[in-house]
């Protein structure tokens, strides 16, 4: 008996597989780099820009800065030499005991008497009793002055019958540099104290302000 073998083609049903849904691929050489990475290099550019303005800033502000401060210590430097006296040409050709200032060497006596006398007693010393130039150096002699109710001579009288005060070299007193209180009357002589100039009788008795110049090729000695 033949035995028939029957081929049948059977069309089985298939259920199509998922397909799987890809992003598009990358290069392989692109990074993948987390979000907070470009947040940093954003921060990262943002402070270097700032940083970069800052030195540019700096750069302009710190030269004018530089200039201001030295104007303003100039502007100091030219008040404090107007505030402090002259410096004096005349230090250490002064004999000891006599104050330098200016081109002169100035002598405090320690004793009092008549305006007269302290007149010889300068001129025994090679000077005279003090002229007074202007406000600045009755200003600093005041400053040597400590005592209140001390009063020194100058070398200032008053005349008749001009009716007016004159330096004993002749030359009449200025208002500019001094102003004499007290009564001016014959017989009567300038003295300076602490804070004024006063009109005495010659005949008191008080002490007196020698100047006279400085040598100028060796050092002073005292008279």
């Amino acid at each position: 008996m033949d035995t028939s073998v029957v081929y049948a083609d059977l069309n089985l049903a298939r259920t199509p597989e998922p397909t799987q849904t890809s992003s598009p691929s990358l290069p392989r050489d692109t990074c993948r780099c987390p979000r907070w990475h470009w947040l940093a290099l954003k921060f990262g550019c943002a402070g270097l820009i700032l940083l970069v303005l800052g030195v540019i800033g700096l750069s302009v502000l710190v030269p004018s800065l530089l200039q201001k401060t030295s104007a303003e210590k100039s502007s100091v430097d030219v008040q404090v030499n107007r505030t402090k006296p002259a410096e004096s040409p005349a230090k250490s050709m002064c004999p000891k005991d006599w104050i330098p200032h200016r081109h002169k060497c100035i002598h405090f006596s320690e004793v009092p008497n008549t305006w007269k006398e302290g007149l010889d007693d300068c001129d025994q010393k090679g000077a005279t009793l003090l002229l007074v130039q202007d406000q600045e150096e009755l200003r600093f002699l005041q400053g040597w002055i400590k005592e209140e109710g001390l009063s020194f001579w100058i070398g200032l009288i008053y005349e008749l019958p001009d009716k007016t005060w004159k330096w004993i070299n002749n030359s009449a007193l200025s208002s500019d540099v001094l102003q004499v209180t007290g009564e001016a009357k014959e017989g009567s002589c300038g003295a300076i104290s602490k804070d004024k100039v006063l009109s005495e009788g010659c005949v008191s008795d008080n002490r007196w302000i020698c100047q006279k110049e400085p040598k100028r090729d060796t050092m002073c000695n005292d008279s």
